[in-house]
């Protein structure tokens, strides 16, 4: 835990790659102090058909999805990480958000 998907628009694919984003967001992630190395789950998945208001066509969001029990704090803490690691990318003339969501109770997981 936690799973982290991040969402790009691929007119992005010229300032940024997955590999760059997967690391910038998992490094956050090892940063905050939350959740152990190993733990820690990130993909990426890139859009090339959507519609971002009037504004720029080019985003980038982060949804970690972690378990109950951390504060408020530490969650703002973690989506500042994310986007302040975005930022210190580089990336320009786009949009970047990230969010971290309490899993529901009925999240069940298996690995063998």
């Amino acid at each position: 835990m936690p799973h982290c998907v991040i969402e790009i628009s691929n007119q992005l694919s010229s300032s940024v790659t997955p590999t760059q984003l997967l690391r910038c967001v998992f490094d956050a992630h090892v940063k905050s102090g939350l959740f152990e190395s190993d733990h820690i789950k990130v993909r990426c998945t890139g859009y090339d058909h959507h519609i971002a208001g009037t504004g720029s066509d080019r985003f980038i969001h982060a949804t970690s999805h972690i378990m109950a029990g951390r504060t408020a704090d530490q969650k703002q803490a973690l989506s500042n990480m994310i986007v302040q690691g975005l930022i210190d990318m580089g990336i320009t003339s786009a949009s970047m958000s990230a969010q971290v969501v309490d899993l529901d109770p009925s999240y069940v997981t298996f690995s063998d």
